[in-house]
């Protein structure tokens, strides 16, 4: 069966087809493929060529004959080794020649020294090319370590830009829950069944005025105020709750825009408020009012 080799094939199996090492079919391939290819045609050439040098060598001494094809022998099973191992890290069977393909006259150790060199070449011409592909192994390799670090820092950037999100959107979701509460505490102060409403006046077309909710079930107080004054530096509103025996500050307040919204809680009898007020007091309040009163109401 004719079998086709690739270039890279056909190129590692050279010099064991020179040395007539393989299987019939896979030697027809491997020539086939030389006698077509400019690179491994000459190197084919050029393993037959030290195979014939290692077939020619010039004869040894006639009485060191033993020890001569003791050495040949030697040298004969390294190489074959050599082909047998390449043979099975490919998956192939090779060939083996029979016995006595390398039975010449025996040789000087000249002859043999030059051919321990000849294959000492070979194995180191097969040992620069898996040097090489082991070279070409690791760059890939490292490159594929860049890519995979590359990617797991990309999923981790992804991973935190999504927390963050995420706690972005919960701060905001507590957020609007609060703000919910407070609306939703804030109208049940106004309008709730238990609210007193009383109102806060003075003279004047613009005066301000403001309407003070009272939720006496709860203890707690909502002014909502209009048309106050701008306020000079170094000064607040102070509020009061004005009973028969006390003036109770309810807190301080700087409006905006001539608005504010303050909300307080006190514990106070209903029959015992007389009145409210609000005054115009330094920074931080004072414990009774000494300022003059802006708006008021009974």
């Amino acid at each position: 069966m004719k079998r086709e080799l690739s270039h890279e094939d056909a190129f590692v199996l050279l010099d064991a087809a020179a040395l007539d090492a393989l299987d019939p079919v896979e030697r027809d391939a491997v020539l086939a493929h030389a006698a077509a290819c400019d690179i491994c045609g000459p190197e084919l050439a050029a393993f037959r060529e030290t195979a014939n040098q290692l077939a020619f060598a010039a004869p040894a001494a006639a009485d060191a004959a033993d020890t001569t094809n003791e050495r040949r022998a030697r040298i004969h099973s390294r190489l074959m080794d050599r082909v047998a191992a390449d043979a099975r890290a490919r998956g192939v069977t090779p060939l083996r020649p029979p016995d006595g393909w390398m039975s010449q006259a025996p040789m000087s150790e000249t002859a043999e020294r030059k051919q321990e060199l000849v294959i000492s070449s070979l194995a180191w011409r097969r040992g620069e090319w898996m040097a090489a592909a082991a070279s070409v192994l690791v760059v890939v390799s490292i490159g594929l370590l860049m890519m995979t670090f590359r990617d797991r820092q990309n999923v981790r950037d992804a991973l935190q830009a999504e927390l963050a999100r995420g706690a972005s959107l919960r701060a905001s979701s507590d957020s609007l829950r609060a703000l919910v509460a407070t609306r939703d505490s804030m109208i049940s102060g106004l309008i709730g069944r238990d609210v007193a409403v009383l109102s806060l006046t003075a003279n004047g077309a613009k005066a301000p005025f403001a309407r003070m909710f009272w939720d006496t079930s709860r203890n707690t107080w909502t002014l909502v105020a209009h048309n106050m004054p701008e306020l000079k530096a170094g000064r607040t509103y102070q509020l009061w709750l004005v009973t028969r025996t006390a003036k109770i500050s309810a807190g301080t307040f700087a409006p905006t825009n001539g608005e504010a919204v303050v909300r307080a809680t006190y514990p106070l009898a209903r029959d015992s408020l007389q009145a409210i007020a609000i005054t115009e007091e330094p920074a931080g309040g004072v414990p009774q009012p000494t300022g003059a009163i802006i708006i008021a109401g009974k």
